[in-house]
């Protein structure tokens, strides 16, 4: 038994509160008629499916779609949605999902119980809609009635701007953007921290250090969940969600879950305790995570590359004792380019933000010129 096409299901869902607030970004606040009617203009006539011609597909939005582009693509389409992981634990790839069938539809109704998500509560997410995070969020959020704010690709001054304007119930993101939000806030708060009753990280490791200074900063219940874009969601704060079967054997996770279709995927290192609880100690190759930043490092790299007076770049990820890793950028600068005129930092840094989004953004630019 399969239930509604994803799409068909939450263009439904919408109808039923044409005039709720679904979504809060920097351009202001967008209603349930008003989504529907970009939706409309994108492409889709109710009662009929979505032209190929006329609705693009996730895949094709660029990875700074703000979260207002995700829904109205979403839900302009044929109900398929395709899902991008972060390559956090493998290769960046695209997967392709259909409509949800009663067990994967339970398992995301426990993941919205243990967090906290429900209709009317505002939920805000740092991560980009295109990839299997933000999407779920998103995408959830529309399906239960809780108004959404984009935080997404903003600068941490900006967002914490727009916390203050429309205070959530729950903030979502990867680690890397949590921290970030967490500096932004202690350096500029003043006599007004925000406080946040729900953060729920995901996508990569949260430290224990991060996740004190998060719950203690912003009066929080922090909620870390873990899970893949094969998998779907996995467990929260440690224990599986309903539906989900995992095992470890010679130190790696095996998950077996209604969105695998049967088969039994390894996902990382890690353990599991007497109790039950799940550990995740590392990824499945011995690679070190680079904090869950959702961007594509070749198009950072390319981009670095590609300005006046840079003659090579380098990414690599570094151990952080705070939060988990850091990725950093090493710039070489050519022979010619003299001091006064070479980019510095701050300035590589502000170009791959307004380029490729903040996600995007290497945690530390270091600059060379040859010889050295």
């Amino acid at each position: 038994m399969r239930l509604l096409r994803t799409s068909t299901a939450l263009r439904a869902r919408v109808a039923l509160r044409s005039r709720g607030v679904v979504l809060v970004d920097r351009f202001g606040e967008l209603t349930a008629a008003e989504l529907l009617d970009q939706v409309r203009l994108l492409g889709h006539r109710p009662g009929r499916a979505p032209h190929p011609g006329h609705a693009r597909g996730l895949a094709t939005l660029p990875s700074t779609a703000s979260l207002r582009q995700v829904l109205v693509t979403a839900l302009a389409g044929d109900g398929t949605l395709d899902l991008r992981s972060s390559g956090t634990t493998g290769d960046p790839r695209t997967l392709r999902r259909g409509a949800l069938s009663p067990a994967q539809l339970t398992t995301l109704l426990d993941l919205a119980r243990r967090i906290g998500l429900r209709p009317g509560r505002r939920v805000a997410s740092l991560a980009p809609g295109v990839h299997g995070h933000g999407l779920l969020v998103a995408l959830g959020a529309l399906a239960l009635g809780a108004p959404l704010i984009d935080l997404s690709h903003l600068p941490a001054p900006e967002r914490v701007a727009l916390l203050h304007r429309a205070p959530p119930a729950l903030l979502t993101g990867v680690p890397v953007h949590l921290v970030d939000l967490l500096h932004a806030d202690q350096e500029g708060a003043g006599n007004r921290p925000l406080r946040i009753p729900r953060i729920v990280s995901g996508s990569d490791l949260l430290a224990e250090p991060l996740q004190a200074d998060l719950a203690r900063h912003f009066h929080a219940r922090v909620h870390d969940v873990y899970g893949t874009t094969e998998t779907g969601p996995l467990a929260v704060d440690g224990r599986p969600l309903r539906g989900v079967r995992l095992r470890e054997r010679d130190g790696l996770l095996r998950a077996r879950t209604s969105f695998t279709r049967g088969r039994t995927l390894i996902t990382d290192r890690g353990r599991i305790g007497p109790d039950g609880g799940i550990e995740v100690t590392g990824r499945a190759d011995g690679a070190v995570s680079s904090g869950g930043m959702l961007h594509d490092p070749g198009a950072v790299a390319h981009l670095l590359r590609i300005q006046p007076g840079i003659t090579a770049v380098q990414l690599r990820v570094v151990h952080d004792p705070r939060v988990g890793s850091r990725t950093i950028a090493e710039v070489t600068l050519a022979h010619a380019v003299t001091s006064n005129a070479s980019p510095g930092p701050e300035e590589l840094r502000a170009l791959v933000r307004d380029r490729l989004g903040a996600a995007s953004v290497p945690r530390e630019v270091r600059i060379s010129s040859p010889g050295r």
